[in-house]
């Protein structure tokens, strides 16, 4: 029980991105199939498929921070000895972190400032506080990612952490 718990948070946002990849595809498919063989259009499908791509692309954010593989220019850090190239990651790191942090707090303040102005999608009538709520969300669970990988990189030891990081900053 307690292995299945650790794996269902060590691949969560990989889980959820799968799953929402499938409903994107099912109803992207869908739409197609009833536009061209039944001549009829559903506006919630699209509606909701843009809501589930949004979702979908935030929480792969996390993912890319968990891994270590985020988008960063690397290039200038190659040259740097061992100790300077980590310091100035773990600092640009840091800022991110920041962002992340500025981002989780004005999503949630936006988030509650829609209850007493609710905005209403137009095809599904949803409240949109849910469909923006993944964005502080995700912001926080890229938060987490990023403090877990570096957690990993401190565990394994500098050395070690050095073939990781030179591995990333090649695939990003």
């Amino acid at each position: 029980m307690a292995k299945n718990y650790k794996l269902l948070l060590t691949n969560f946002e990989q889980i959820v991105c799968g799953l929402l990849l499938t409903f994107i595809m099912v109803m992207l498919i869908s739409q197609v199939i009833a536009r061209y063989m039944f001549g009829v259009s559903f506006a919630w499908s699209e509606e909701i498929t843009r809501f589930a791509f949004l979702a979908m692309v935030y929480l792969a954010a996390s993912i890319g921070a968990q891994k270590g593989i985020h988008i960063r220019v690397t290039a200038h850090t190659g040259f740097l000895p061992l100790k300077a190239r980590m310091t100035l990651l773990a600092f640009t790191d840091l800022l991110w972190v920041m962002f992340n942090l500025v981002v989780v707090y004005q999503g949630y303040d936006l988030v509650l400032s829609m209850e007493s102005k609710p905005l209403i999608s137009p095809a599904l009538s949803w409240d949109m506080r849910y469909v923006f709520a993944v964005i502080p969300l995700a912001f926080f669970l890229q938060t987490l990612r990023i403090f877990e990988y570096w957690f990993k990189l401190y565990r394994r030891g500098w050395k070690e952490a050095e073939a990781d990081v030179d591995a990333s900053s090649h695939t990003a």
